[in-house]
């Protein structure tokens, strides 16, 4: 059986300082009497010596054996006195240490629990007492793991290991107070050595406020984000209103690119910026006639121009809104080529952004699949094997490649 440390307070302290104090007094109290019984003692005893013995040893027997018997008494009591004053004073230094340490523990906003490697509680401070509703005794019969909800104590033993391993560990858990009120808690551990005994020192921290305002902001964030995907589908919708040939183009796009980009490695971050991105790459059509957009015959040079200008003015509209990713860039370069033909700017290479390089062949790939006013659908067959014509010529290759293998391989569908 593991025996309860005795944990110094600040009360024994003082009870044992009070007791030296005491003993020097009465020490030093006990010396002065018995110099003062010397003394008179002394001064009784020589009246009755001869004179002709005092005269013949010219009293130096007496005065010699009266200050040796002060030396016997004022050494030793000097010496004691040393010793017990410096004890006393390294006692009130320690006294006042804990007290310090003591004020501590009830200053803080954090429940302070101590546990032998056991589990058993052999201490915790007045502001735990409140937080879990118990009384100091009845907190001391509670176990580290009895606090746990049931479907926590696995973990919170597989955390006890940890610790054990690492010395300090920060985690979260379900605590249970008097209550039966289930409270969610931060638990930052650390193993110290008292004597020859190891205990887990225990600072509990209630969540249940940092919880409830995270859920709110998240359900906040969540109103939000439907509230932006609400508008970015209205500002899309305004495209395909004006040319309905092209209704849902969009979003197809973007449903390839995103599926594209996966199969790249983007981060999840990046594949949400290239769906955005695809629902609004055609927004600067609202800038071309819907006459030019519906015609199914060949349009003149100037309407081709007209027609070209949609990527820059999608950017300029795009780039007036703070988006967390560079949609503005990707609806401007989704009609770049790698070789340099392509437009608004005629970039190359790496200076067009992995996104639209998956944005063009996704835009490709959807428009050559589906009916446009000049000219009936091709099949994916068709729309794959021109990308692939132009692989590492028009088109990214790793794009192409992407392409090619989420139609084939994972079955992929508008």
């Amino acid at each position: 059986m593991i025996r309860k440390p005795q944990l110094i307070s600040p009360k024994g302290l003082r009870y044992r300082g009070q007791a030296f104090e005491y003993f020097i007094t009465i020490f030093l109290s006990v010396e002065a009497l018995s110099v003062l019984v010397l003394t008179l003692l002394y001064y009784e005893v020589i009246p009755f010596v001869s004179t002709d013995y005092i005269q013949l040893t010219e009293g130096t027997v007496f005065i010699k054996l009266f200050v040796l018997s002060l030396a016997i008494l004022l050494i030793p009591a000097a010496v004691i006195s040393w010793f017990l004053l410096r004890v006393s004073g390294r006692q009130k230094i320690l006294k006042e240490q804990v007290e310090f340490y003591a004020q501590l523990f009830s200053a803080t906003t954090d429940s302070i629990i101590v546990h032998d490697l056991e589990g058993k509680c052999i201490f915790a401070n007045e502001r735990a007492c409140q937080f879990y509703g118990y009384d100091e005794e009845e907190l001391l019969r509670i176990s580290l793991f009895e606090l746990n909800a049931p479907e926590q104590i696995e973990t919170v033993k597989a955390k006890v290991n940890e610790l054990l391993e690492k010395g300090q560990l920060t985690f979260e858990s379900v605590h249970i107070c008097k209550n039966k009120r289930v409270t969610p808690v931060e638990i930052n551990s650390r193993i110290i050595d008292s004597g020859s005994r190891r205990l887990i020192v225990s600072a509990v921290r209630d969540l249940s406020e940092r919880k409830r305002t995270a859920e709110e902001l998240r359900q906040t964030s969540l109103r939000l984000q439907r509230a932006i995907e609400g508008a970015i589908n209205a500002v899309a919708l305004t495209t395909e209103v004006r040319d309905p040939y092209t209704a849902g183009h969009q979003h197809r796009v973007a449903k390839l690119a995103c599926s594209i980009a996966g199969e790249l490695g983007l981060s999840e971050n990046q594949i949400e910026g290239v769906r955005v991105a695809g629902i609004l790459h055609d927004i600067g059509k609202i800038y071309v006639p819907a006459e030019i957009l519906s015609r199914p015959g060949r349009l003149r040079q100037n309407e081709i121009n007209l027609v070209k200008d949609h990527a820059q003015v999608g950017h300029d509209l795009l780039s007036t809104i703070e988006f967390p990713w560079p949609v503005a860039q990707i609806v401007l370069q989704h009609h770049e080529r790698i070789n340099g033909s392509g437009y608004p700017y005629g970039l190359s290479g790496d200076d067009i952004l992995i996104e639209a390089k998956i944005m063009s062949v996704a835009d490709v790939v959807e428009a050559m699949a589906s009916h446009r006013p000049y000219r009936p659908a091709l099949s994916i067959e068709e729309a794959l094997l021109e990308i692939s014509q132009q692989r590492g010529v028009l088109y990214s290759t790793e794009a192409v490649d992407a392409c090619i293998k989420v139609f084939t391989q994972k079955g992929f569908k508008f």
